[in-house]
């Protein structure tokens, strides 16, 4: 068998290519949560999204079409100095609490948050305890985020279909 039928997850037994299951690990990974996470945001149990990752059982439409979108949301807005990401306006900075609301909307931790902002952990919690304001470009994207989770509710699931 060619190298490149084993890349693209091409089955002898089958003799079909399927795309590679990858989406799903990918569209996680751009969002920032773990399989846990994406259990409990989405509703579905993490064996069948394991499942679904591994092109064991074909995806739910309504679960993949939600990550897909949520992945999508996370690239537009991949950084506060993203384009996409609105300009601050006349709003105030989010404080403490604003970004720990944002974060549990999200479902980010305060260290996935200083990983993607590009500063050290403690820096941040130290901010978010004082409830000292956010810079505003991050408030912004952060809300942002927050505002496209809260848009994009989790999938409704088929319960004749479990």
């Amino acid at each position: 068998m060619s190298g490149v039928a084993l890349l693209i997850g091409f089955s002898p037994m089958s003799r079909t290519i399927r795309k590679p299951a990858a989406t799903i690990a990918t569209d996680l990974e751009t969002i920032g949560w773990s399989l846990r996470q994406a259990s409990r945001r989405s509703g579905f149990s993490r064996w069948q999204i394991q499942r679904w990752e591994h092109g064991a059982a074909p995806a739910d439409p309504r679960f993949r079409s939600w990550l897909r979108e949520l992945a999508e949301l996370h690239s537009r807005l991949s950084s506060p100095l993203a384009r996409a990401v609105p300009p601050p306006g006349n709003r105030l900075p989010l404080d403490g609490y604003g970004v720990t609301d944002a974060l549990l909307t999200i479902g980010w931790s305060e260290r996935l948050l200083a990983k993607r902002l590009g500063e050290h952990h403690t820096a941040l919690r130290r901010l978010i305890i004082r409830n000292a304001t956010f810079p505003a470009r991050a408030s912004r994207w952060l809300e942002a985020l927050a505002d496209g989770h809260r848009e994009l509710p989790r999938p409704t699931r088929d319960e004749t279909t479990n």
